[in-house]
Formats: structure tokens, sequence, C-alpha cells
């Protein structure tokens, strides 16, 4: 059990041609595992995301691929179906709590819509206490329910977020930077409440995030993404003592340290414009350990006998 998916790819359709956003990206998470996708902004990691909750806005569109859950791929649901399985299936912690609850209704009532919409007809008491009881999984007084969004903190909006995602007790959850926008005992707060909520319904997360030092103290796994496509996946362990990729290790060597403070780390150039990737490694341009094959041959994400997939030309070359 857990989520599998394979060769997604998305595309945005522009009057310059169609941008392909994420390139034939294929991971697994079991069931109780957590995975953490990292990678610099426009890498692919929140347009995976909304592609397997089919939450994709026009020019985008999920070209071809697969995401099963329990035998159901959920890219080939039809819509009205597709519904049915939010929240309930698979669920989405979006980034900015502050613009994904609705200023003019309670908290109270936007919970007791997802109940509604997918067909819990309890009377309103119990509705109510059911609501107060994921509140308290989260940390929050049963007053919260009359209040609306801009009367909480950002840290209790987030939580309200974690409560409204685990409502239906889903198998996959996907938090999209949970944490961005909070102060670091808003985050400690809101990623304890998020791994005890999923530990508690044994489900399956997907962590998104920029900060390596937050997936090395969460995730289980570690997957790395550049430029629409994933150059490295491994445990935790393997990827942060033994990563395989360059980019990898620029991410890595960026981390600021104790020791050496006042010296902040950085990766010399920018991400290449996905409607013009050089040919191929996307990274060559700004890998000190580039050679010839690099410059011309697209790497696959290929993997040694421990399971630990990398697609550089590096583990050739060796």
């Amino acid at each position: 059990m857990g989520l599998e998916v394979r060769d997604l790819i998305v595309t945005y359709r522009t009057p310059g041609g169609a941008i392909r956003a994420v390139d034939s990206v294929s991971f697994d998470v079991a069931q109780g595992e957590r995975l953490g996708l990292v990678g610099e902004s426009g890498s692919g990691k929140t347009t995976t995301a909304l592609a397997l909750m089919q939450m994709l806005r026009a020019p985008g569109r999920c070209e071809n691929g697969t995401a099963v859950i329990d035998g159901t791929d959920l890219l080939a649901l039809p819509p009205a179906q597709m519904r049915g399985h939010r929240l309930r299936t698979i669920s989405y912690i979006p980034q900015g709590a502050m613009n994904s609850l609705n200023p003019v209704h309670t908290v109270e009532r936007q919970m007791r819509s997802v109940l509604l919409d997918h067909g819990v007809a309890s009377p309103r008491a119990e509705l109510h206490r059911r609501c107060i009881a994921v509140l308290a999984g989260v940390g929050l007084a049963a007053d919260v329910l009359r209040r609306y969004p801009h009367e909480l903190s950002g840290g209790m909006k987030q939580r309200v977020c974690v409560a409204i995602g685990m409502l239906l007790g889903p198998k996959i959850i996907i938090a999209d930077e949970p944490t961005s926008a909070l102060d670091v005992i808003s985050q400690r707060l809101v990623m304890e409440t998020l791994g005890r909520e999923q530990q508690r319904n044994n489900a399956a997360l997907v962590l998104i995030g920029h900060d390596i030092g937050l997936m090395a103290q969460f995730v289980h796994r570690l997957a790395v993404m550049y430029a629409g496509r994933l150059v490295e996946i491994g445990t935790i362990r393997e990827v942060l003592t033994r990563p395989r990729h360059p980019y990898t290790r620029a991410l890595i060597a960026s981390i600021p340290r104790l020791r050496d403070r006042g010296m902040l780390g950085g990766i010399p150039g920018v991400t290449p414009s996905l409607r013009q990737l050089p040919p191929g490694c996307a990274f060559h341009h700004r890998c000190a350990a580039r050679f010839e094959r690099c410059l011309h041959d697209k790497p696959l994400l290929d993997a040694d006998p421990g399971g630990h997939h990398a697609a550089c030309h590096l583990r050739d070359a060796a």
C-alpha cells in the first residue's frame, strides 16, 4: 500500500511551444513513510503535487503518468470521482495558509463543509464534536472553531490547514512547504503536529520544501528535483552522507553551519529556463565536475545495489 507514481509528465502550453515542467518523474511512498521533495524554486515540486491532486490550472496539463493508490489510478479518474478522493484518499496541505482559508467563513463552517461535501451526514452536534476532536489533535482549543482566519496567528492557521487535511483520515498527505513564513517556534509546532497526525493515521507523507536541515530531522527518504526531473533519491542518511549528484552536494554545502559563521555558501549560476533546456545534463553549466559526456547525453535515474538512485554520468566515469 502507499503511493506509486510512474512517468509523470506535466507541460504548460505557451505561444512559444510546450514547456515540460515535470519530466518523467517516478517515485514510491510506502504506507507510514515520509518522503521529502527538495529543489530550487521552479524545479517542479509543487507542479508534481498539483498534478497528483488533479488541481493543475490551464495552461498546465498532465500529459502522461500514473499515480496508483490501492489499485486506483488517481490521474485516470474523471473530475467528479477525483473530488470524492481529495481529502479522503489523498490530501493536500497548501503552502500559504493565509490564502487557503476562506476569510468570510469561520473555521467550523469550513471544516463542516468538508464533511458534508464528502457525504458525512451526521447530526450537527456530532459534526461539531468531530471538528473539536480534530482540532484537539493539532493542539488547538475548541473556541478556534468560531473564529475567522484573520483572528488566528500564522501558526494557528497552518495547524487549521493540517486539521482540515486530516479530517477524513487520508492515506496520502502532501504538505507543500507547511512552515514557510512562520517563526521557528511555530515551525516546530506545525511539524510536530503534522508528524503526530501522520503517524496516528499511518499515512504516507510527501513533504515539499527547501530546508534540507528540516528534512534531515523529519523524513525517511529524500528526493531531489532539478529542472523538472528527479536527479537523486534515497534514504535521508544515504543522500546526506553519500550524495551522488553534484547538485545534491551543492545543496548540502549551502546549509549554514555554526563553525562557518559569517560565511554563506551558494550554487553558482541560475536554474536554466525550462523553455530552453541545454542538451545533456541540465545541471552541467553549473557543475564543476562536468566532462564531455555531460554536455550531450541526458543522464537517466539509475540505482546502485543499495537502492540509492542518481541521474549522473559520474557514476559511470568512476
